[in-house]
């Protein structure tokens, strides 16, 4: 049977060497070009092409990347496909392509909790935002749905206090290749088993995140949400931002953990920069103590100075930030 990759990403990249190595051989990918993957804003994009070059696998660029035009339709149907792995691409395969798969089309969808809870877009940002502890990773068979197929297993790894999103891309693709590894054999000798997605549980959807979710909102978090937020934002995703006074260009968190939450620094507004350190390191205030800044990138390469603040928005003007400082005033 005729096995294809559809995907763009770091992950994809991965899950085919290890299926490969596994002894499958893939006839086809379906990805993006660089140009197309920056248009789309694909985060943890990678050019496939040469390694499809070095295992002979042939490429197709689709007109656009949800597959509707016809060319892409004709296109793709000529290649008999059998067996469609979709890993690191993130939008529905149309229903003439699924109707089309002997095997069919089959891909993983992770969560915090079994499908159906779960379903949507950048789960593994979501569940670190959250402060969740444990992630589940599901092969299914796509349908016409939104993360709705049936299901052939699912593996489950945690969430520790030392993970951020790159670590847990690392988790999630290892749980891929032991759910492939398990499975694969299966699907393409027809002996897979399916289970479908419990009907009397009510799906959640988890929403489409974008660079504007990295906004810091320093009136509003604590040492474990701000760390929760840096680390659901960094690298390979957009980062998580603020505004240092004095600067209307972003400056951008890629890592920042609690510091302390007993040595106070009385009347010192959250966003407040309270220490700094010999290798630019960085303390900053917050409501319940305080979170040091180790990995950051800043306009113009400027290390923050004791005193300065950092603000949600690029300009706050003297009026707004005395309203804001007689409000925490009165609050205590």
């Amino acid at each position: 049977m005729r096995i294809a990759f559809a995907g763009c990403k770091t992950t994809t990249f991965e899950c085919m060497r290890e299926v490969i190595a596994d002894g499958h051989s893939i006839e086809l990918l379906v990805t993006l070009t660089p140009e197309q993957g920056q248009r789309a804003q694909v985060a943890g994009y990678m050019d496939l092409r040469p390694f499809a070059c070095e295992h002979g696998i042939e490429v197709y660029h689709p007109k656009c990347y949800s597959l509707k035009p016809d060319e892409d339709r004709n296109q793709l149907l000529q290649r008999d496909i059998g067996c469609l792995l979709v890993i690191g691409w993130q939008r529905l395969i149309p229903s003439w392509w699924l109707d089309a798969l002997q095997a069919g089309a089959f891909g993983m969808h992770g969560s915090p909790e079994p499908l159906p809870r779960g379903r949507g877009r950048s789960p593994l940002n979501w569940s670190l935002a959250a402060g969740k502890t444990s992630f589940l990773t599901h092969l299914f068979r796509y349908d016409a749905g939104i993360d709705s197929g049936k299901i052939l297993a699912a593996e489950k790894f945690e969430i520790n206090a030392w993970d951020d999103c790159e670590s847990l891309h690392f988790k999630n693709r290892i749980a891929m290749n032991r759910l492939l590894r398990q499975h694969l054999s299966q699907i393409l000798d027809g002996s897979a088993v399916y289970q479908p997605q419990p009907d009397d549980v009510e799906p959640t959807f988890f929403p489409k995140r974008t660079a504007e979710d990295g906004r810091i909102e320093w009136f509003a978090m604590d040492m474990i949400r701000l760390h929760n937020h840096v680390r659901c934002q960094t690298k390979p995703f957009p980062g998580a931002f603020s505004f240092l006074e004095g600067s209307n260009e972003r400056f951008y968190f890629w890592k920042a953990a609690p510091f302390d939450g007993h040595m106070t620094y009385p009347g010192k507004l959250p966003g407040t920069v309270v220490e700094r350190f010999y290798d630019d390191s960085f303390v900053v205030a917050v409501w319940d103590g305080s979170v040091r800044v180790t990995d950051y990138t800043s306009p113009n390469h400027a290390v923050p100075e004791i005193g300065q603040r950092f603000f949600d928005k690029p300009y706050l003007c003297e009026a707004k930030c005395q309203a804001e400082e007689a409000a925490v005033g009165s609050a205590t």
